[in-house]
């Protein structure tokens, strides 16, 4: 059998003798000091199957920027991070910089050997593999003209009642633009290290590793990215590397829920409704936020965006408020999918305790008719022969 040719970066021979004899007669390894023109001389002149480079508090940042030089140069050979810990700013560092893994000195020896013919087979397949996903996941969307809370509740809530229709191989993440900053993150009580800022950063360098390493995840089995909750004012991001991650991030989920709202450039929410293949548009029944909403649709309609999927969700309903669902329809032109009527104190608590209503207030009209919207989604039909529901029925065509 012939053996597959390695090449470890650093400046000692420690991690050398480590995979020598965990990976066994598999590898033939060969070590270069961390001086990236060494480097790349020696990958000109042998090749090399895979590279593993050292990783230390040290030099981290040259370390980092000599993976994405590898990266960059050779994208099919998978580079692995190595370090004597699994400390997190080592290993994101590595991650954020294109490796596929990261190893760790005398913790990983019994499955050395069965990572590096993972992560072999990945590479090989990679063509493959990216032509067989044809069929992505789906984005949905979710838009409000005006920033304000219920923005990043109802999108928590959408996503976390798809996650119950799922089966165990299948995955929904949370991506929360709107503000107030961090909103979703903090309603379900997260911690993040890995911000939606710090993935649109390394928009195209994300894969499974990066998600599966940095991804904040919900006790409930949800992904969450979300803005930071310290950020002061309105968020700075770059269109296309938005847009290149939802694309990445589309066939990496099942489901993957956009929390918006208008403080965002008009290019990058058109952006996004085209990607989208449902685009919830959240209002009430104020005539301020009815009216910026109007002036919403009205940009996107004007940046060419295609509202054909575009369906209304009425928000904290009130009768005999003047403004009825059906008006509010009309005046967006838009097909109304929901109405949703919500206990004021549960609302309160859920977002004060982190504790979705799901688990807080299971009967809570607000958490039915989120769970109906989202299994009509899932499904793309609706059940019963109710006026809105018919409505719902010709937008989920």
């Amino acid at each position: 059998m012939t053996k597959r040719q390695a090449l470890i970066v650093a400046d000692g021979p420690t991690f050398q003798g480590w995979l020598e004899e965990a990976a066994g007669d598999e590898l033939e390894i060969a070590r270069v000091r961390a001086e990236p023109d060494l480097v790349l001389t020696r990958l000109a002149a042998d090749r090399a199957d895979i590279i593993f480079c050292e990783f230390d508090g040290v030099d981290l940042a040259r370390r980092s920027a000599l993976i994405e030089q590898l990266v960059e140069k050779y994208p099919l050979t998978p580079v692995v991070g190595l370090g004597t810990s699994d400390t997190p700013e080592w290993v994101l560092s590595a991650m954020r910089a294109g490796a596929r893994d990261f190893f760790v000195l005398g913790r990983d020896d019994a499955s050395v050997s069965s990572q590096i013919d993972r992560l072999m087979r990945r590479a090989t397949s990679a063509v493959p593999v990216a032509r067989a996903a044809a069929k992505p996941g789906q984005i949905f969307s979710i838009l409000s003209a005006h920033p304000h809370e219920s923005i990043a509740f109802f999108a928590e809530h959408i996503a976390l009642a798809l996650n119950e229709s799922l089966g165990a191989d299948q995955r929904v993440l949370l991506v929360d633009l709107a503000t107030p900053a961090g909103a979703a993150a903090i309603f379900l009580n997260l911690t993040q290290t890995y911000n939606l800022l710090d993935a649109v950063g390394d928009a195209h360098r994300c894969d499974q590793t990066l998600v599966d390493t940095a991804f904040t995840r919900h006790g409930s089995g949800i992904y969450v990215l979300s803005l930071p909750e310290d950020l002061i004012g309105r968020p700075s991001v770059n269109t296309e590397d938005l847009l290149h991650l939802l694309r990445v991030l589309g066939g990496l989920f099942t489901y993957t829920i956009v929390a918006l709202d208008g403080q965002l450039p008009v290019p990058l929410l058109a952006g996004v409704a085209n990607l989208s293949d449902r685009l919830l548009l959240l209002s009430d029944q104020s005539i301020l936020k009815s009216r910026h909403n109007k002036y919403l649709l009205r940009a996107l309609r004007h940046e060419d965006c295609s509202l054909s999927k575009a369906g209304l969700v009425v928000d904290n309903y009130r009768r005999r408020l003047g403004l009825e669902p059906a008006n509010l329809a009309e005046l967006f032109d838009l097909p109304l999918v929901a109405t949703l009527q919500s206990e004021s104190y549960n609302r309160v608590v859920s977002m004060n305790s982190g504790e979705p209503l799901f688990t807080l207030a299971r009967k809570d009209p607000f958490w039915l008719g989120v769970k109906q919207l989202a299994d009509a989604l899932v499904s793309g039909e609706t059940a019963g022969k109710t006026e809105t529901q018919g409505l719902l029925k010709r937008f989920l065509r």
